[in-house]
Order: structure tokens, then sequence, then C-alpha cells
């Protein structure tokens, strides 16, 4: 039995240079993001891609509590919260994304940072890196942007 990297690559590569199967047809299903401010934007995703990495075609993605944006390595930080108004086309929660959020809401330490109890969670509290668009009809109230200019530092230089 041949190596499969988790990516596919070397069956990706074939079909790049048109050696093998044909590449899938890529599939796109429509996400309402409801933003802090009220408005709506509907985001056509990609199959399989979390609500945070399709988050990134809105004004400014969904907030992580990160410097720079990015996600923490295990999804484990509980920062990309975001509520579910409508599920469908939605992956359902795993223990992992439960395990993550009770730890927030405990104020566990992560990543060897302490931090502070967060606030209770309603039912339909999900993390953004955790749920995976696979249908149309997903409907995401987003509770905070990522806020560019925390990360542009002083203009001046000083």
């Amino acid at each position: 039995m041949a190596f499969q990297s988790p990516l596919h690559l070397r069956r990706r590569l074939k079909q790049m240079v048109g050696i093998g199967a044909k590449p899938s047809q890529i599939v796109r299903f429509p996400v309402t993001y409801v933003l802090p401010d009220g408005s709506e934007q509907v985001v056509q995703v990609e199959e399989h891609y979390s609500l945070l990495m399709a988050s990134q075609a809105l004004p400014a993605p969904i907030s992580t509590g990160r410097r720079a944006g990015g996600t923490c390595p295990d999804g484990g930080c509980g920062l990309c919260r975001v509520e579910i108004l409508s599920a469908s086309g939605l992956t359902p929660m795993v223990q992992a994304e439960q395990d993550s959020l009770d730890a927030m809401v405990r104020g566990d330490e992560h990543e060897g940072r302490k931090r502070e109890p967060g606030e209770a969670l309603k039912p339909s509290t999900r993390l953004a890196c955790h749920a995976k668009v696979v249908g149309p009809g997903a409907r995401v109230q987003v509770i905070e942007l990522f806020d560019y200019d925390s990360v542009r530092g002083d203009p001046t230089g000083s």
C-alpha cells in the first residue's frame, strides 16, 4: 500500500500535471454572516472550509483574540466564538470543540498562559475554527471581527 499524506499531496500533484483521476469539481455553499453592526454578508464558502477560514472574505475576519489574527495550533483557545443562528449545512459539534469551550468558560490555562474565566455559553455557541461548512443554509452571528488597527503599530515608529 502506498503512503497517503494527510493532504493527499501526491494525488494533487499528479492531477495538476494531468496524470491520474481528474480533479473533482469545487463545491461552494452560501453562508450568511451577521456582523457585529447588524449588517449581513453572504459568502460563498468552499465545502469543508471552517467558518473562520471563510470569514477571510468579510471586511475583516472573525477575531481570534490573537495578535496577528491567526488561530491557535490546536483550536483550544476558544476565542473565535460565534453564535449559530441556523446550523443547516454545518458539521455537528465534536467533543474536542465542547472541551475547548468548557475550558474557556472555566478559565483553564492555554498554551502556558493563564486566562480569566469566560462568560457562560449559549447552546448555540460554536468555535468558528471547528465548525465546517458541508451544505447550504448556515447563518452565523459574528461576535467580534479582527481589529486591523491592533497590529498596525505606531505610524511614527515611536
